[in-house]
């Protein structure tokens, strides 16, 4: 006789997943919140599990090839449960089986990079549509059906718009994206647009796109799908614990990724944490280097003036209050790292929380290494999109710099697919893609390959 499906339990599902502000502390819970902006002294909220039981007591959800829901329909966020948010039932999870592949780098690109490390890249464009901000949504997309909010809505350089369109779509829930005005590619406008949602794009950059989403939120009651919303980090945080069964239940030593807005900054420092604090690795040894375009570097820019490079090489963690006075917005420049393009991330006190208590860094790095990782990593396999080249970029120059010591085990984030970004890889020159044949004959082509 098969078991019967439980309920959803709001009261438990409040228990298990509350909203406190990172700022003063106040609570609140998780369904009931629309702004997601503490009324007390206006900073983000964190979502915390404080009865989540340790992982060894769950063992089953880490068991590749287990019966589970989410390993059938492969899904590598809901795997973690537990971790994630605790307390929903399976029936009501929106998932469309986003799914992340953590693969050891070799040839071109390991070359490219150097350091002799051990460099493994972890694949987050190989989900649903294309990008990381999959597994983020899918935990907030079944948090806005358990709130049975009328939509939601996003602010996005691309990537957030069409995991919000289609995780809205498997939800059920209209979707509106605001995007900014002849800065998406083809490729990412599509997307929204197949998956239903209502597209306004906006004359300015992502900074405008959301200064109205967050109004709207204020004061129209719009439901934010962007990183405001915390329930988006807890599922970015499955990068973490994907790593950790990757290699045998332990962490890599660094996590080096592109920063744009923060959300997946937030999420690989909350990840590791969460670990630590439950006891499934021993110490606070993983470190975190994050990456911003050279002329969108807020972060960047204001942990250099607060020292943060001179402690960064000896591994100790620069003073945060010092950075927090040194941080300041800048107006983006141009860059090829057009979702990384953000001259005022929301997420900024996250971002600088988890590297201080990782003892990572922030730098940036120009286009020209960027692009050059990207056709690295085409020649090792991978098609890369130009925040991961930004990524790859900024670990050359730590190596280079003997910041990242040889035999380091590695881990980049690669957070979307290139395919999304096809016109970076096209001649800038105008020229014809490869080389033309005068004729269409064999020996014309023989003669072209010296055969």
């Amino acid at each position: 006789m098969a078991k019967k499906a439980l309920s959803f339990n709001p009261k438990h599902f409040a228990k298990l997943n509350i909203l406190k502000c990172i700022g003063c502390g106040h609570e609140t819970t998780l369904l009931e919140e629309r702004k997601f902006v503490c009324p007390d002294c206006g900073d983000l909220y964190d979502v915390v599990h404080p009865q989540t039981p340790l992982l060894s007591n769950h063992g089953k959800c880490f068991v590749p090839g287990s019966q589970n829901w989410y390993d059938s329909k492969g899904s590598s966020v809901w795997a973690f449960r537990d971790l994630v948010l605790p307390g929903v039932p399976t029936e009501n999870i929106v998932s469309l089986g986003e799914k992340l592949h953590i693969v050891p780098v070799a040839g071109a690109l390991r070359n490219w990079v150097g350091g002799d490390l051990d460099l493994w890249m972890a694949l987050e464009g190989v989900s649903p549509t294309g990008s990381f901000k999959d597994f983020g949504m899918t935990v907030l997309a079944t948090v806005a059906k358990l709130a049975e909010v009328s939509g939601i809505a996003c602010a996005s350089t691309g990537d957030t718009s069409a995991a919000a369109a289609a995780y809205a779509a498997a939800a059920g829930l209209p979707c509106v994206v605001l995007l900014p005005k002849g800065k998406v590619t083809p490729s990412q406008l599509v997307q929204p647009l197949a998956h239903g949602a209502r597209v306004l794009q906006v004359p300015g950059d992502f900074d405008a796109c959301m200064r109205i989403l967050q109004e709207l939120v204020s004061h129209h009651g719009v439901y934010p799908a962007n990183s405001l919303n915390p329930a988006r980090i807890e599922g970015h945080q499955a990068t973490v614990f994907n790593s950790w069964l990757q290699f045998g239940k332990t962490l890599p030593d660094w996590f080096v990724l592109p920063l744009g807005n923060g959300s997946n900054t937030s999420s690989i420092g909350k990840g590791i944490t969460s670990l630590i604090e439950r006891g499934e690795v021993s110490g606070n040894k993983t470190r975190i280097l994050s990456v911003q375009p050279e002329h969108s570097a807020p972060l960047a820019e204001s942990f250099e003036k607060a020292g943060g490079l001179l402690r960064f090489s000896s591994g100790t963690a620069v003073d945060e209050q010092a950075w927090h006075d040194a941080y300041a917005p800048v107006q983006s420049g141009h860059t090829i790292a057009t979702a990384a393009k953000i001259g005022s991330p929301v997420s900024w006190k996250k971002v600088i929380r988890e590297i201080v208590n990782h003892c990572g860094g922030v730098i940036s790095a120009s286009d020209k290494w960027a692009l050059e990782a990207m056709f690295a990593a085409g020649r090792s396999g991978h098609m890369v999109c130009p925040q991961t080249g930004l990524a790859l970029a900024g670990l050359r120059n730590c190596v280079k710099n003997g910041q990242i010591s040889s035999g380091s085990r590695v881990v980049v984030v690669s957070t979307a697919h290139g395919l999304k970004f096809a016109n970076d890889f096209l001649p800038q020159d105008g020229n014809d893609v490869g080389e033309t044949l005068l004729e269409a004959t064999t020996s014309v082509a023989a003669k072209v390959l010296r055969l």
